[in-house]
């Protein structure tokens, strides 16, 4: 998708803000004018969009790269050792394993209760949270607290506004819940509760060290929070409106397939940031410490040579085994999304479920994506009407 068109002789200021304010024509223009080696104008960090380079970032087996996860990090830090985020990441994913497999079932009445007609992406958002409500906090948590995640979710603060005064009441909600998970947190060390993990923020808890700062760990679980919620959403609602943009049927099409194709055209980890620990070479770049890598899955999806008709929403491409193109649509390597298994399969479930039985029509959809970490859909209206036809 070209997003915009600009000259190939701009200023560094001139690209910066073309980068923050269409990230993603930005990486597109430059691939196709600099080659899949370059740099990034906001913070000079490189941008890998080479299969075999992205590969070797990724797993390291060289050991160019430090050893730490953007993703845990905190108020003062980086939340660690890296031992403490892969025990994080793992009591996590068995939590939300869990609910999944034991309530599944309950994903069509959920869609149900979306009525006829709704709004995307938030209703997708919306839906998600509806179905993990009891694993991400357990049922005798404080009402309070309850009914202010809840609003975290109905007020889009999952995902960051791009005008100032919103996020200037983002950034307030969000530090009222920081401060209410941490009083959580006081209160289930003050009296825990044994056994196994009610919810993920027991699941956190567990697997942080007992002096850990109870902010960081609320930070690091409404991160979870945060990524266990929009990217489901967001999975079913690029489907829906790719499918529509290019005439295919998803009644017909299996929602695993369809939820791949989604992940591959619009991955909810497109761009990977990894620091660097020792000088060496990519292509013909030299890095020293100090400097980062980022590995765009965004560009790496769309490389033609690997995926042919690749800006085309084409399930089929999955129906089948066969040679495909490097597929990371929640990063790669060791510091890979850790729920990614949960998240794909949530939102394979959350799809079959919005097209069982319906006939749907989408209304809307044009406008940009909106890039704030993830990759948002632009909004649009969905209507489904149900139909006889059930899916066996």
């Amino acid at each position: 998708m070209a997003t915009g068109v600009e000259p190939y002789r701009i200023t560094t200021g001139g690209a910066a803000r073309w980068y923050r304010r269409d990230p993603l024509g930005f990486v597109e223009w430059a691939a196709r004018e600099r080659g899949p080696v370059f740099r990034l104008p906001d913070d000079g960090s490189l941008c890998v969009a080479d299969p075999v380079e992205a590969q070797r970032v990724l797993h390291d087996a060289e050991g160019n790269y430090d050893e730490v996860s953007d993703f845990f990090h905190v108020r003062g830090g980086l939340l660690g050792p890296r031992a403490t985020q892969v025990a994080i990441g793992r009591a996590a994913r068995t939590t939300l394993r869990a609910h999944l497999a034991a309530r599944r079932e309950r994903l069509p009445a959920i869609v149900a209760k979306l009525g006829e007609v709704s709004e995307w992406p938030s209703a997708g958002r919306a839906a998600a949270y509806r179905f993990l409500a009891e694993a991400l906090l357990r049922p005798d948590t404080p009402p309070a607290l309850r009914e202010l995640m809840t609003l975290v979710v109905r007020r889009g603060v999952l995902i960051r506004s791009g005008g100032p005064l919103a996020r200037t009441g983002q950034r307030a909600l969000w530090a009222r819940v920081v401060r209410a998970v941490a009083g959580e947190v006081r209160a289930r060390r003050a009296d825990p509760r044994p056994g196994q993990p009610g919810d993920l923020l027991d699941a956190v808890l567990g697997a942080t060290p007992p002096d850990t700062p109870a902010a960081q760990v609320a930070q690091v679980y409404l991160l979870l929070f945060r990524t266990s919620v929009a990217p489901v959403g967001h999975v079913v609602a690029w489907a829906l409106l790719a499918a529509t943009a290019d005439g295919v049927d998803l009644t017909t099409v299996p929602a695993e397939s369809a939820v791949r194709e989604s992940l591959r055209l619009w991955p909810v980890a497109w761009l990977m940031g990894r620091p660097v620990l020792r000088a060496h070479q990519i292509g013909d770049v030299r890095l020293e410490p100090g400097e980062s890598v980022s590995v765009c899955a965004y560009l790496l999806h769309r490389e033609e040579r690997h995926w042919p008709r690749a800006t085309r929403f084409r399930p089929d491409r999955w129906d089948s085994p066969g040679p495909r193109g490097p597929y990371l649509p929640f990063g790669g390597g060791p510091f890979a999304c850790a729920g990614a298994s949960v998240a794909q399969s949530l939102a394979t479930d959350l799809l079959a479920a919005v097209t069982d039985g319906a006939r749907l029509e989408v209304d809307g959809g044009q406008g940009r994506p909106h890039v704030a970490g993830i990759i948002t859909p632009p909004a649009f209206r969905l209507r489904r009407t149900p139909t006889s036809q059930k899916r066996r």
